[in-house]
Formats: C-alpha cells, sequence, structure tokens
C-alpha cells in the first residue's frame, strides 16, 4: 500500500471515531431527562404540631420548683401512688395507678427511703424522689415517685411522666367525644394511637412497629384492651 493510501485510510479512521464521539454526545444531550421518584412526605398532622413542654428537671432544687403547680399525667396507668398523711407515705396501702390526662396539684417534693418490697418502676436508689398532690375534689394527699437519688447521682423523669400544660388546650382541636372517651379512660373507634393512649395509658404492646396501622393491647391494671388501628384510626376495640 502506498504512503498516500495509507495516510487516507488513517485519515478515515480519525473521521470515524471523530463521527461516533460527536453523536454519542448529541444524543446524551438530547436523551429525555428521567425523574428520579418522589418519595412521599407524610403531611404533619395537627397532633403532630404540639410539643409538650420540656422543664429538663434534673435535680431536687429543680423539682421543687413544681411546688403549688397543676401537672397532668402523661404517662397513664405507669406510676403507682399512695396514701400521705403526716409527713408520712403509706407504702402498706396502694391506692392504684394514675391515668392519663388528670391533674395534679403538687404541693411538696420530698425524698423517702423505699421499702425494698415494693415494686416501683422507678429504681428505687438509696431514696425515692416524690411528688406530694392532690387529686380533683379530693381533699386527701397522695404520694408517687418521680425520680430516685442513688450516691451522688439522681435521675428524674418528669419530663416524661407530666404535662406542665393542659391537655385539652393543647389538643384543643380533638373533638368533645374523644375528650368524652379520654376522662372516662376508655377507647373508641375512630381515636388515633395518641388520643387512645391518653385514655388507656402507655402500658402497651404490639408485634409491630407501623405506627398506626397495627394491634395495640393495652394494659391499664384492672382491664386490658386490644385495638386494632388502620391509617391511625381505631377500627376494632375490644376489652380482653
Amino acid at each position: 500500500m502506498k504512503n498516500w493510501q495509507k495516510l487516507g485510510l488513517l485519515s478515515l479512521i480519525v473521521i470515524a471515531i471523530v463521527g461516533i464521539r460527536v453523536y454519542f454526545i448529541w444524543r446524551e444531550r438530547n436523551a429525555p431527562l428521567v425523574q428520579k421518584p418522589q418519595v412521599a412526605q407524610r403531611k404533619l398532622s395537627a397532633d403532630d404540631i404540639v410539643q409538650p413542654r420540656k422543664l429538663y428537671i434534673d435535680d431536687l432544687g429543680s423539682a421543687r420548683e413544681l411546688d403549688g403547680k397543676t401537672v397532668w399525667v402523661q404517662a397513664g396507668y405507669e406510676l403507682d401512688y399512695y396514701p400521705y398523711a403526716d409527713h408520712r407515705i403509706d407504702f402498706t396501702h396502694r391506692v392504684g395507678v394514675l391515668p392519663g390526662a388528670v391533674p395534679l396539684k403538687i404541693e411538696d417534693i420530698i425524698t423517702e427511703r423505699t421499702p425494698p418490697s415494693i415494686h416501683s418502676r422507678i429504681p428505687l436508689g438509696d431514696h425515692q424522689v416524690f411528688a406530694i398532690f392532690e387529686l380533683p375534689n379530693d381533699d386527701k394527699e397522695y404520694a408517687t415517685a418521680i425520680g430516685y437519688i442513688q450516691g451522688n447521682d439522681s435521675k428524674y423523669y418528669c419530663d416524661d411522666i407530666f404535662y406542665y400544660d393542659d391537655p385539652r388546650q393543647m389538643y384543643k382541636h380533638w373533638p368533645a367525644d374523644i375528650w368524652q372517651a379520654v376522662d372516662q379512660h376508655q377507647a373508641k373507634a375512630g381515636m388515633n394511637e395518641l388520643q387512645t393512649a391518653m385514655a388507656l395509658g402507655v402500658i402497651q404492646q404490639s408485634d409491630s412497629s407501623d405506627y398506626g396501622n397495627r394491634t395495640v393491647h393495652y394494659d391499664t391494671g384492672d382491664k386490658k384492651w386490644a385495638v386494632t388501628f388502620q391509617n391511625d384510626k381505631a377500627t376494632t376495640v375490644k376489652q380482653e
């Protein structure tokens, strides 16, 4: 093959390579845009917008700032309470467990060495910290544990067990029939999980973590309930 033929062949190869490259660039730039699938965002509900106030109580001094104030039970059916009279807690006569949304007028914050035979969901420590309170339409005083002291350490659960504002105002968008069920500590069809927990308490179990789409079992001490939710609405309510 003569030199001019070789040169011509080489030129054709270069032109072909450039042409192919130009074609792929053109195709890439003119290809239709592919939209990435959009992840559906759950809309915030009126309940989601409510953020219960926290006081970050972490010592006896800050706990005693509750003296004279009214709090409401957030951890329904979790707090054991006892009679309190003559500056003594009567551990031998447990009254029961406090239901959700009940107002407590705090009269004092004290420490007490709890008998080791007492079953408590709050650790006994060296001493437990108790809120002394009155219930509505009841002039007697009662005590419930809110924390414990162990040596130089202490732990307070106030932000988890109390509302510091009236839940009826916080969730005033709930219908009257829902609040009636909460006040009666009963569940009814149509309630969401938050409303049901306020009525039946936080002692609950479920075999699913799909909040709002599952069956939840509630333990209120003397009664047990099974509530099935779909789209965060109770569809089936059974007292077990």
